[in-house]
């Protein structure tokens, strides 16, 4: 059961993101700042935010759910889904840009 919450997000976002990288991979390899930089930055942004959710008690993690590896207060699971998440968007975005914006 502890890794309920990891093998969920697991086969959940990287089927998506593998079929994105099958489709796009020329285009993301000329971007790759495009792609990290802001889900990096989201992933710093809503770390913080869930941070101060769980400090202030407005939710909690189970502990039977997760594996036990933390990014300061948060489980690393939540930090990859915030991670997972971004990448999921950027490279949405980035594959729907017309031609004539990407590099």
């Amino acid at each position: 059961m502890k890794w309920h919450y990891l093998l969920h997000l697991t086969l959940w976002a990287v089927p998506l993101l593998g079929l994105q990288w099958l489709v796009g991979w020329r285009v993301f390899a000329r971007n790759l700042r495009a792609v990290f930089v802001p889900a990096l930055a989201g992933t710093l942004f809503f770390s913080a935010i869930d941070t101060v959710a769980v400090r202030d008690g407005l939710w909690f993690f189970d502990p039977s759910q997760i594996v036990g590896w933390r990014v300061g207060p948060l489980p690393f699971e939540e930090v990859l889904f915030f991670f997972l998440t971004g990448l999921l968007v950027t490279q949405s975005l980035l594959l729907l840009l017309p031609v004539r914006l990407r590099r």
